[in-house]
């Protein structure tokens, strides 16, 4: 179909989009789930062409993390609510195959699209163990390519072709992403002499959702983390260093995350997401993560102002 940011569709029908699916309720890999079935009908701007995308469940034997995916799309606004896997948190943006959508020549009237019970019909789980669930962020291994070199420039000329995006917002990504490798040197080596801080003051504030907050600066953050880039199993990515000395709105306080790599739930503390922090489009990623915030990496602060 070749839909591209800025175009308006329309979801299928229910009944439709099932018609297309293989017998793992996918199509070419990549799963429609029962958080999706509420958008059936409705229409929805294109927010990005989802040609490259992050995968946290690599296949066997790989290791570049950016891989290639066919025929998809970013709608505008709509995330999973994790409502038929476990309350999931994570907050995922979907991915819509275009062969589930149909062009529309702009919007119509919404509706409010409320939480409600998880959705009948769609599984959720495979397998004897119920425990362990799929999502379109356990498959991404199945449903994507392995890419070409993340620096070959012919991957960023069809980015700007695809309106993933503008010149000056390519300069901008790559110039960061370069910045990025040079500070992950300079952290291994700083890791490398300094351990990870035991339990220390800061690390539970019971941040509440509407309080602000300071992200603390990168060098008081290299104390917390061990040689993996991590507080107690949750990194602390390339992506969130540009954030340090900045204030932000805590949106959610985390509880309850699906684990892409295993498939099972996972009970996690003193964590937030920010609000303004998601991941902006690194290497052409079309999943625009939200950033996970362990409290210890945080400063209470009364006001947005300095």
């Amino acid at each position: 179909m070749g839909l591209f940011s800025g175009d308006w569709v329309e979801v299928l029908s229910a009944g439709e989009i099932l018609a297309t699916l293989d017998a793992n309720q996918s199509l070419e890999g990549l799963p429609f789930m029962p958080e999706m079935l509420a958008f059936c009908g409705e229409t929805f701007q294109v927010q990005i062409r989802a040609d490259r995308t992050c995968v946290r469940a690599l296949p066997p034997g790989e290791h570049e993390p950016i891989r290639g995916l066919q025929g998809s799309v970013v709608l505008a606004g709509l995330r999973c609510d994790g409502r038929s896997h476990g309350s999931c948190q994570l907050g995922c943006m979907l991915f819509w195959k275009e062969a589930w959508l149909k062009k529309a020549t702009g919007p119509r009237p919404g509706r409010e699209f409320p939480a409600g019970p998880p959705a009948a019909g769609l599984p959720v789980t495979r397998g004897q163990d119920p425990s362990i669930f799929f999502c379109q962020g356990t498959e991404l291994g199945r449903a994507t390519r392995q890419g070409r070199s993340k620096w070959n420039p012919n991957e960023y000329l069809m980015l700007l072709r695809a309106g993933t995006f503008t010149v000056p917002e390519l300069v901008r990504m790559l110039h960061t992403a370069g910045s990025r490798k040079v500070e992950l040197a300079l952290r291994s080596r700083f890791q490398s002499r300094t351990p990870a801080a035991p339990e220390e003051a800061g690390e539970v504030l019971e941040l509440q959702p509407g309080e602000w907050v300071e992200v603390k600066e990168m060098q008081e953050i290299l104390r917390t983390l061990d040689a993996r880039h991590c507080r107690k199993g949750l990194a602390f990515s390339n992506d969130m260093f540009g954030f340090c000395g900045r204030r932000f709105q805590v949106q959610h306080r985390i509880h309850t995350l699906l684990d892409e790599k295993s498939g099972k739930l996972r009970k996690v503390q003193h964590t937030v997401t920010l609000a303004g922090t998601d991941c902006q489009k690194y290497m052409g990623c079309a999943r625009q993560m939200p950033l996970l915030w362990r409290e210890l990496w945080l400063r209470r602060v009364a006001s947005p102002w300095v």
